[in-house]
C-alpha cells in the first residue's frame, strides 16, 4: 500500500501545484519524455517545456485557478502503476466577470524512479465544461 500512498501523492503534487501557477512543482511529477492528452481537443503534448507552456498559457488568463482531484484508483505491477481519476477545476477568467468550472477523468501511466513516482502519460478525458456570469459583488 506505500506505492498507492506515493503515487496519490505525486496526483496532489500535480493539482496543487497545477492551483498555485507552480509549474516547477507540476513539472516535478513527469518524467522528462512524458506525454499529457487532452483527446477531445487534439492535443498531444510532449516535455516539459511544451507541457508548462500550454498549461501556463491556460491558466495565465485566469484571476484565480483551483484543480481538486479525488482518490485514484491506482495499480501498481512492479516499477510501473496505472491511476484513474477524477478532477473539478474552477476559476474566474481574470478580464470579466465570468467563471468556468471543468469536469473530467485523468488516465495515468506512472513510472517508479529515484526520485519517486512519475508521470510517463496523462490522458485527461473532458466530462463537463461550463462557463456562467458572476453575480457582481457587494462590499457592506
Amino acid at each position: 500500500m506505500i506505492d498507492e500512498v506515493a503515487i496519490q501523492q505525486t496526483l496532489n503534487r500535480y493539482s496543487e501545484g497545477c492551483s498555485r501557477a507552480d509549474w516547477k512543482q507540476v513539472m516535478s511529477t513527469f518524467t522528462a519524455d512524458a506525454t499529457w492528452e487532452i483527446p477531445f481537443m487534439g492535443a498531444r503534448l510532449q516535455t516539459h517545456a511544451v507541457i508548462q507552456k500550454a498549461m501556463s498559457d491556460f491558466v495565465s488568463q485566469m484571476a484565480y485557478f483551483v484543480q481538486l482531484n479525488s482518490p485514484a484508483i491506482i495499480a501498481v505491477n512492479g516499477d510501473r502503476a496505472t491511476a484513474r481519476s477524477v478532477i473539478r477545476e474552477c476559476g474566474k477568467f481574470a478580464d470579466r466577470d465570468e467563471a468556468l468550472e471543468i469536469l473530467g477523468r485523468y488516465d495515468d501511466d506512472l513510472i517508479r524512479t529515484a526520485d519517486g513516482w512519475k508521470f510517463t502519460r496523462r490522458v485527461f478525458d473532458g466530462i463537463a465544461q461550463q462557463r456562467f456570469a458572476l453575480l457582481p459583488s457587494k462590499t457592506p
